[in-house]
């Protein structure tokens, strides 16, 4: 064999080395990743319910795993679940239902206050030192109780004539509220269900949690018109944006008569 090939054969098994070390690298990455891009995988869990409202009592969440991850029923082996929230890890009491299903307790104790958790299953031999499997971290949500939306049941006076000046009305219902960032605020309204373009906010003093007042001024009450009165609760600043998603009344028609 002349000097030439010999020269070609070495640079060609050299390059084959190269390639056979990238593709083994290649393929030793964590396994938790996807090969394109290094994103994450999908849950090889999920919850049902995954979420739960404020001060609720305890009850059970169902687990279930997909078929990347396996619950264990062996005699010398367990299932772990994990609820973590704030940095502070609670073991939750579970029970095998099948390989791909757990019953896991959740404490009435875990909802006291709005939170945003997370909830893993780790499966461990009772003798080792360390998990031999560990799941998925997937979120688990305790949102505030719904405030009850507020209710008119009728509104006095329900008309005045044209030309009047300033008019207190008196506004009866229920769940009306005045706490921090949750105040009942009464509108004047021409379209009820635009009321970030007609809405006029009244001033509105808090009576109790069945009756308001507010005050219609006297601009409002120079000409005839037919509108509507309708009460939001909220966080006064927020509405003062657009008056999306806060808890509202009923409307109830008032009149500027000629």
């Amino acid at each position: 064999m002349n000097r030439k090939k010999k020269v070609a054969l070495v640079r060609g098994f050299g390059t084959l080395v190269f390639l056979s070390l990238l593709v083994w690298q290649l393929g030793c990455g964590d396994s938790r990743t996807s090969p394109a891009g290094n994103h994450p995988l999908a849950s090889n869990i999920s919850l049902s319910p995954s979420t739960a409202v404020v001060g609720g009592p305890d009850f059970t969440m169902t687990i279930t795993s997909t078929q990347q991850f396996t619950f264990t029923s062996a005699a010398h082996k367990r299932n772990r679940v994990v609820w973590t929230a704030n940095d502070i890890e609670t073991p939750l009491t579970s029970t095998f239902v099948r390989s791909s299903e757990l019953a896991a307790l959740i404490p009435a104790s875990l909802l006291a206050d709005p939170i945003r958790a997370t909830v893993r299953v780790e499966v461990w031999d009772i003798m080792g030192d360390v998990p031999d499997a560990i799941s998925s971290s997937v979120p688990f949500t305790v949102t505030a109780a719904p405030s009850p939306s507020p209710f008119i049941a009728s509104i006095s006076p329900m008309s005045v004539p044209a030309g009047s000046s300033d008019v207190t009305i008196t506004i009866t219902g229920a769940n009306f509220d005045n706490r921090f960032l949750h105040t009942s605020i009464a509108f004047w309204a021409t379209n009820p269900d635009n009321l970030h373009d007609t809405g006029i906010w009244l001033q509105t003093g808090f009576v109790s949690s069945s009756e308001l007042t507010a005050v219609v001024p006297a601009a409002l009450l120079q000409d005839s018109v037919s509108i509507q009165i309708v009460v939001l609760t909220g966080d006064v600043m927020g509405m003062s944006d657009g008056f999306f998603g806060y808890p509202r009344s009923n409307s109830v028609k008032f009149t500027v008569t000629p």
